[in-house]
Order: structure tokens, then C-alpha cells, then sequence
């Protein structure tokens, strides 16, 4: 039977007591350079290992309770898995589009026609980069599940073993891809709704601030690019406190919709591996169950 993923994994966390919470407290702590991601990719990961082994059971109840004793170690891991598997993406599309600007920048000099080529060239290798990048992000996943489980940084860079269970399986993989953007998209627009209004809110504080202080307001449609400048510089720092409190709940909106993604993703991943019979592993440099049954 095919598992509905989304659907899977939302129920998971909707019936968990107090999610909502714990979602938040997650979203909160990730705001944290480096530690806060350690802390969420241990918890997310840690409670799709539990499923991956058949263990169905809701959101550990406390996000640094460390039951296991690897919660920070299987954070710190993956983390340095999820920065490789996405560097090298990230080199090549800074190469293309390096070369795609120097190209635009250049097309109108006497060197126009190599401008073009090196515009064209940049933009190829910047689509690789791209396509790189999903499948880096797909195989960071895969290697991720794998550092759960086995407890190694070492098992997330078996290449061979990560290709061969998306080999297996990339119908699966690619549905918890699709849901991946699908659910994102969603997430996004809501973002920009709630961006649009914290924005809109922080500038009429601004202005309001402005206008009881004398700024004159009447020249605005008038304005230099040199008063436009200094116009908004001074909108900015008069929004004060609201200013503020609108940055901050602007960071932790973004972060809980990254979060609540990121936690369908684990779980729907956790469920994936699940089909490997994660019991009958063995040591991260023996065959998987479904290679000893073929052979």
C-alpha cells in the first residue's frame, strides 16, 4: 500500500499533544546561529528515526530532552552533512551567475559578441547548479536518515548506499519532494501576506512618527533619488519600538513556517526509510535487506 505522505505525517503531528507548542519552541531556538539548528535537526530527526523503526509514537515531548543521549551529536551531524551536500551546489551557481552578470554588464563594449557567449555559458552552468542543488538536497535527506539511525557522520557519506535506496525508491522520494515545494509555495504566500501587513504597519508608524515630529510629508511625490534616500533612511529609524516588535515577529513567522515544513519532511522521511526493514540493518557497510533478498 502506498503511503499518502503529507497526509501521513501531518496527522502525526496534528495529534500530538501541545504540537503547536513545541513547533514554536522549535522556531524560536533555530533563530539561533548554529546551535539552534543542531537542537532542530537532532529533535526532527530523532522522532523520524523512532517511526523509521516501526515506533509510532507523537512528538517527544520536550525539544532538548535528550532521552536518547544523541540528540545534539545527531544534530551536529546532520548539519555538517546539510552544509557539504549543499556547497558545492551552491559554488557552481555562484560561478554561472558570476559570469551570466559580467556578461550583461559587458554587452553593450566592443567585446559583445564574447560577452554573449560568456552570458550563455554562465547561464548553463548556473541551471546545473540548480539541478545539482535538488538532487544534493534530495541526497542530503536520505544521508540524514541514514546518520539517525546508524550514528555516524560516516554513514551520511556513503554515496553508494544513499544511491541505491533512491534507486530503490525514487517514486516515494520524489512525492515527498513534490509535497516539499507544494506545502513551501503555500507556506510562502501566507509569509508575503503577513510580511506585506507587519510591513505596512511598521511604515505608517514611521510616518506618523514623522509627521508629529514636523518632517514635511507634502514634497514626497517631488523627491531626488538623494531625498528619496535619505527619506526612507529616516521612515526606518522612526518606527521605533513597533518597528521592532514587527522585525521580530517578522523573523519568527518566517522561521515557523520553515520549521512546520521541515518537520513534515522529517516525519514523511522517517516513513520512507521505514520500507528498508530498519530492524534487520546491520552495520553501515553491510548490504541493506533488500539487496541480501535479491541476492
Amino acid at each position: 500500500m502506498q503511503i499518502k505522505y503529507y497526509q501521513t505525517a501531518w496527522n502525526d503531528i496534528k495529534n500530538s499533544d501541545g504540537w503547536f507548542g513545541k513547533l514554536c519552541l522549535l522556531a524560536l531556538v533555530s533563530l539561533i546561529p548554529v546551535f539552534g539548528q543542531i537542537v532542530a535537526f537532532g529533535y526532527l530527526y530523532g522522532w523520524a528515526r523512532e517511526i523509521a523503526w516501526g515506533v509510532h509514537e507523537p512528538m517527544p515531548a520536550k525539544i532538548f530532552g535528550n532521552e536518547d543521549g544523541k540528540l545534539y551529536r545527531r544534530g551536529w551531524f546532520i548539519l555538517i552533512v546539510t552544509f557539504v551536500f549543499a556547497f558545492i551546489p551552491s559554488i557552481i551557481s555562484s560561478i554561472g551567475n558570476s559570469m551570466q552578470m559580467s556578461g550583461y554588464y559587458n554587452a553593450t563594449s566592443s567585446a559583445a559578441s564574447a560577452a554573449s557567449v560568456i552570458s550563455s555559458v554562465g547561464g548553463l552552468i548556473y541551471f546545473v547548479g540548480l539541478v545539482l542543488a535538488i538532487l544534493m538536497s534530495v541526497l542530503a535527506w536520505i544521508a540524514s536518515m541514514r546518520i539517525a539511525i546508524y550514528d555516524r557522520l560516516s554513514s551520511g557519506f556513503q554515496l553508494g548506499a544513499i544511491w541505491k535506496m533512491l534507486r530503490r525508491d525514487t517514486n516515494g522520494i520524489v512525492r515527498i519532494f513534490g509535497m516539499n515545494l507544494l506545502v513551501g509555495l503555500i507556506i510562502g504566500i501566507i509569509l508575503g501576506i503577513i510580511f506585506t501587513i507587519l510591513l505596512m504597519i511598521a511604515m505608517f508608524a514611521g510616518i506618523g512618527a514623522m509627521a508629529a515630529s514636523g518632517y514635511p510629508l507634502g514634497s514626497m511625490g517631488t523627491m531626488t533619488d538623494r531625498e528619496a534616500v535619505i527619506f526612507l533612511m529616516h521612515l526606518i529609524a522612526s518606527t521605533g519600538f513597533v518597528g521592532i516588535l514587527c522585525l521580530i515577529a517578522a523573523l519568527f513567522v518566517g522561521s515557523l513556517g520553515g520549521m512546520f515544513v521541515q518537520l513534515l519532511v522529517a516525519r514523511a522521511l522517517g516513513y520512507w526509510t521505514m520500507q528498508f526493514d530498519v530492524p534487520r540493518w546491520r552495520g553501515q557497510n553491510d548490504p541493506l535487506p533488500f539487496e541480501l533478498d535479491q541476492g
